[in-house]
């Protein structure tokens, strides 16, 4: 049986991630400063999931802070 929830932690930024209602659908966040990010990501394996929510880690890193 597969695990319901995940965390972990990826470039120093920590993560979690919950199986959704939906099969197949998990829910994470996280938070990289003072801005916390979440949402819902497709992965039939938690694998998969965590793979996923690496991705979207990455790209928010290289993105960088707003200037404001």
């Amino acid at each position: 049986m597969e695990p319901d929830s995940h965390a972990g932690i990826h470039r120093s930024i920590h993560f979690s991630l919950t199986r959704n209602s939906a099969p197949g659908y998990w829910h994470y966040a996280y938070s990289i400063g003072e801005k916390v990010r979440s949402g819902r990501v497709q992965g039939r394996l938690p694998q998969l999931a965590i793979r996923r929510v690496k991705m979207r880690i990455d790209r928010d890193m290289r993105t960088g802070p707003a200037i404001d």
